[in-house]
């Protein structure tokens, strides 16, 4: 052997003569080789004047004296290029480049595993601290400084897929307890925790409308619940009186759900609903609720303890609620055409009845607990669409006459109990005969009234005007009594629905 087995050092040989130029090109290559520090990676013709002990890697395609050289380093020493071949393992550092390259055994690759030239992709790094593969950059410091470059500087957090997480998580030795971020979806979360396990959405950022929504903040009573959209979400108020059974499309039931297209039948026992068969749906006015429009928007639609999938339909788009005990939700984006008054469908998923409870549409992606509203809140939500004036018993006052003569013509008025959303159509049962009563009380007549017309002004006054087949005997003309029905049935239907 005459050279040695790495750095291919040349031996003097025993009984050598001139034994000073062995050495000297060991030296020389040891000067070239050892803490190995190239001027330049990408050149592929030696440079017209290089200083003495100038290193390069050579380019590809190089030409002049490194001519089949390639990837070689070229080392300028005593006046003449010194070729030298790199073997595995060898590093040299760049210096235009301020990078440390290494030799695979076939290229020139970043030191630590490859890639472009503008990285340096160390596997582990700890400072002052031990990373490990999940945490392959771990700091323990009092602070962290990441400063700008003569401009701004921002701190960057990508994910692979819409589904993944991109958050920040703070941590108490090393629990959980509050993460800001992209957390499983793309919408801005913030989320807290007690104890690392159980978490709480405090707040949340739709990403195509930027509405806010606070699921466990509470905005004037109701224990950090948000307010249901949809009216009567218990089925508590039936002033139709509807028993249950089979409902023709776009007919009503219990106040504000009706029969959606292909009708529907269900009855509802306290605070269940059983829907048979069709679909019920419900319309909600958006403008009722302060909102130009809920297009692009994330509604939650959530019912208690359906017994199979419900399909609910949101708009125009669809998802399905899984069956289930306990509150059970989806959300649904609603899509760009999805302006105006909003639809609110639910169905069955497939065959056969199935019973759920309690239903409430709020906006966001997250489903609050169910509370009711004040009885009277909730009917007067009711008779903003819809109101029955009815009779429960004898001798019921409807309202106020005005202008009763003694030979014929009335007027009554009465005041509704809710103003209403528009101009109503009133309809009526058939009334029969009246007890007119004098407002003191002190005198009454039975009249049969004739041809009657009703009316609504200023949205909560009821107006009747029509005849009387036999004046009321022992009433003023042109006074005022109190009109009375005698038929315990008879009912005003005020119908203002959307």
């Amino acid at each position: 052997m005459t050279t040695t087995p790495n750095l291919l050092l040349p031996y003097i040989l025993a009984a050598q003569a001139q034994k000073h130029v062995t050495h000297n090109e060991a030296i020389r290559t040891l000067d070239a080789l050892v803490q190995l520090a190239v001027l330049d990676k990408d050149l592929a013709a030696p440079p017209a004047t290089p200083a003495d002990g100038a290193r390069y890697i050579i380019a590809a395609s190089p030409s002049g004296a490194w001519t089949g050289h390639a990837a070689k380093i070229a080392a300028f020493q005593d006046a003449a290029w010194a070729i030298l071949t790199p073997r595995e393992g060898f590093i040299a550092w760049v210096a235009d480049e301020d990078v440390l390259y290494g030799w695979n055994g076939t290229a020139w690759v970043v030191a630590g595993g490859g890639g472009g030239a503008s990285v340096n992709p160390t596997p582990l790094v700890g400072v002052n601290a031990t990373a490990d593969t999940t945490n392959r950059l771990s700091v323990a410091a009092p602070a962290t400084l990441f400063n700008h470059a003569g401009a701004g500087h921002q701190l960057k957090i990508n994910k692979a897929a819409a589904a993944s997480t991109a958050s920040l998580l703070f941590q108490d030795a090393f629990s959980g307890r509050a993460e800001v971020g992209l957390a499983g979806d793309d919408d801005l979360h913030v989320k807290v925790s007690g104890d690392g396990t159980t978490w709480k959405e405090a707040l949340l950022v739709n990403r195509s409308t930027g509405v806010v929504t606070f699921p466990f903040t509470t905005f004037g009573g109701g224990g950090g619940v948000n307010p249901s959209l949809a009216v009567n979400g218990d089925f508590q108020i039936n002033q139709r009186a509807f028993a249950g059974g089979a409902l023709a499309a776009g007919s009503y039931g219990h106040d504000r759900w009706k029969a959606a297209t292909g009708g529907a039948n269900y009855s509802v026992s306290g605070y269940v609903l059983t829907l048979a068969s069709g679909t019920i749906e419900q319309i909600i006015e958006t403008a009722f609720w302060g909102f130009a429009s809920l297009a692009s928007t994330a509604i939650t639609v959530s019912v208690d303890t359906p017994s199979a999938d419900l399909t609910v339909t949101v708009g125009t788009v669809a998802g399905t609620i899984t069956a289930g005990s306990g509150r059970r939700s989806v959300t649904i984006t609603t899509a760009a055409g999805d302006s105006g008054n909003l639809p609110v469908k639910i169905t069955r998923a497939s065959a056969g009845s199935v019973t759920f409870g309690r239903v409430k549409v709020e906006i966001g992606s997250a489903a609050t607990a169910w509370v009711a509203r004040t009885g009277q809140d909730e009917r007067d939500l009711c008779r903003y669409y819809y109101q029955r004036l009815q009779a429960t018993g004898a001798n019921q006052g409807l309202g106020q006459c005005l202008a009763f003569s003694s030979d014929s013509g009335f007027g009554i008025f009465s005041f509704l109990p809710t103003p209403m959303r528009g101009t109503p159509a009133v309809t009526s049962s058939a009334f029969g005969t009246f007890r007119l009563t004098k407002a003191d009380g002190s005198a009454y007549a039975t009249c049969t009234a004739g041809t009657m017309t009703w009316s609504l002004t200023f949205g909560y006054v009821l107006s009747l005007t029509g005849g009387l087949t036999a004046a009321g005997a022992g009433l003023t003309p042109g006074g005022i009594c109190w009109v009375v029905s005698l038929n315990a049935t008879t009912f005003i239907a005020c119908d203002a629905e959307l």
